[in-house]
């Protein structure tokens, strides 16, 4: 992969969504959090912003 270390429960979905769906399934993973990520982001700056 990369020089990253990621999570082992992240890696351990991925690698269950692309044993179970294959490519599609990964895809659609891939989509999902893409369209996930904004309101995350979203969610984070706004628990900053109470902390201040």
């Amino acid at each position: 992969m990369t020089d990253r270390d990621y999570e082992p429960e992240i890696v351990d979905a991925v690698q269950h969504v692309a044993n179970r769906y294959g490519v599609a399934g990964l895809e659609d993973l891939i989509t999902l959090a893409q369209e996930e990520l904004p309101i995350a982001r979203q969610a984070l700056e706004q628990l900053a912003a109470d902390a201040d």
